[in-house]
């Protein structure tokens, strides 16, 4: 079997295993990255045509900074790979004032100076006449927000990769990861045996099963994406980027749903957090008409639309307990980086998470603090 020896092996290669990937790539180091399928595919998280990127985070400030220095690095694959990856619709996080999503994007965007806009029910629907507001709906509207195109954004990653002399191994599979005394990791696959000095692992849903030992607390879910279209022609203009900008709405509280105006496919619409678990390696493209029934009514009575369904896609979120991400060494084996950056809204960072897990494996630390995102925190203390 193969045993070439690489510098630093990058196994999973979705958005944040191919970002990795390309900012070794620059590096002069040796390296390879490997992933179960052919990125990128549907059969993860990163797929779907599209995902939202925003700054007023509601999720918690302290992402704030990451997603900041995300941009000029998505600024700069673009350039490097000579296409678009993101287009500016400003993003709008609706409900009434006392919702998670509207107090957390406000305090995001006054702790960190976001320009934004807080806007009452009658100046959404005159501003925007997608929504269908109610009179105890207000919406924090932020400029910066947009959206970024998944699969282009890998393919964009991983030819810059190659192009600089990175190895690639798709529909390869890995078997196990072996670390060993003298420092080198030997991973096993379907096609063959690597030794590598430095492994990071970003393989999503199916990291806890890699590293059996951390016991991680990952929880896989199955998430529908949904695409409509009006059924009248005068609505279609109200869900065009240029007049539409990505929202996220906490309509009831604990339940929101987020959207993506008409990018030339339908309106995307999808719940968050709302699916069932699942074992990675079962999902299926298998929408059900009562999924598609529960978003359209959905879709009827928050969007000024009468919804005709058009197409849909699943994909996973890969959860922590506390929907943070983990960014950290292995506990025992210094030379293994752990990464899922994930829980349903970690695309956006990705262009800056792969930067990260390149500084990590090559100068041990990064500009940011991490800590957050340590491996230890799910451990019982004692």
């Amino acid at each position: 079997m193969n045993q070439t020896h690489y510098d630093i092996i990058v196994l999973g290669l979705g958005a944040n295993g191919s970002s990795a990937l390309y900012h070794l790539s620059k590096t002069g180091k040796k390296v390879l990255g490997l992933d179960r399928f052919h990125p990128p595919h549907q059969r993860g998280s990163s797929h779907g045509g599209s995902r939202i990127i925003r700054q007023a985070y509601f999720e918690h400030p302290l992402y704030v900074p990451l997603i900041r220095a995300a941009y000029p690095l998505w600024e700069e694959i673009e350039a490097v790979a000579g296409t678009t990856l993101f287009r500016k619709t400003g993003g709008l996080m609706l409900g009434r004032e006392e919702t998670a999503v509207v107090k957390g994007a406000l305090l995001s965007a006054q702790l960190h100076d976001i320009p934004y806009e807080y806007l009452d029910a009658a100046a959404i629907r005159r501003r925007f006449p997608a929504f269908r507001a109610p009179e105890d709906t207000v919406g924090v509207l932020e400029t910066e927000a947009g959206i970024l195109l998944p699969e282009d954004c890998i393919r964009a990653f991983l030819s810059s990769a190659v192009q600089n002399g990175a190895t690639l191994q798709t529909d390869e599979p890995v078997l196990a990861i072996q670390p060993e005394n003298k420092g080198i990791i030997t991973v096993t696959t379907n096609k063959g045996r690597y030794r590598t000095d430095k492994l990071i692992l970003t393989a999503g849903a199916w990291t806890g099963a890699l590293v059996p030992d951390l016991r991680l607390p990952l929880t896989v879910k199955r998430q529908v994406l949904f695409w409509f279209d009006p059924a009248e022609p005068k609505q279609q203009a109200w869900f065009q980027p240029d007049r539409m900008p990505v929202f996220t709405w906490e309509y009831q509280p604990g339940k929101m749903f987020y959207g993506i105006p008409d990018l030339g496919n339908g309106v995307k619409l999808a719940p968050h957090h709302r699916g069932r678990t699942i074992d990675a390696d079962n999902m299926k493209q298998d929408t059900g008409d009562g999924e598609i029934a529960e978003m359209q009514n959905l879709a009827a009575n928050w969007l000024a639309m009468d919804p005709v369904y058009r197409d849909s896609s699943v994909c996973m979120y890969t959860n922590t307990p506390d929907e943070d991400f983990i960014i950290d060494f292995h506990p025992r084996f210094p030379n293994i980086i752990v990464a899922s950056p994930c829980s349903g809204h970690g695309f956006k960072f990705s262009s800056l998470t792969g930067q990260l897990l390149c500084q990590l494996a090559i100068e041990g630390r990064t500009p940011f603090d991490l800590s957050p995102f340590r491996i230890d925190r799910f451990q019982p203390r004692s």
